[in-house]
């Protein structure tokens, strides 16, 4: 069940994403703009902002999707109590997915995913 990505996991408030804005360290890598914030929680949570600057509704689906896949892998592995948000950057949009995962992994400092199948 770990490998879960139930709702108390999600940044889903606008007064939540903005303090992540205003106190947060960030993160500028080739594919995500990584925002993180510190908090007293005893978990993690994700925010992906992606507008309409970055491209069609496909495309900004497209990299929520993998983005939701890269935390929910390595959630496991992340510091407890961070307020993430996720921008994707221009050059996302010809990434594949696990060039946003790799990304991730290197700025949050997850150890790799696991093969499909590894349990």
């Amino acid at each position: 069940m770990i490998h879960s990505y139930p709702k108390y996991l999600r940044v889903r408030k606008r007064r939540h994403y903005q303090r992540i804005a205003q106190q947060a360290k960030r993160h500028v890598g080739q594919l995500v703009i990584i925002e993180a914030r510190s908090t007293k929680n005893s978990y993690s949570r994700l925010g992906i902002t992606a507008s309409r600057h970055y491209g069609k509704a496909i495309q900004r689906n497209r990299f929520k999707r993998i983005v939701r896949e890269a935390f929910r892998l390595c959630r496991g592995q992340l510091l407890p109590g961070l307020d993430l948000n996720i921008k994707p950057r221009q050059a996302a949009q010809k990434a594949k997915t696990t060039d946003v995962i790799a990304e991730m992994i290197h700025f949050l400092g997850c150890s790799p995913i696991p093969e499909k199948g590894c349990d």
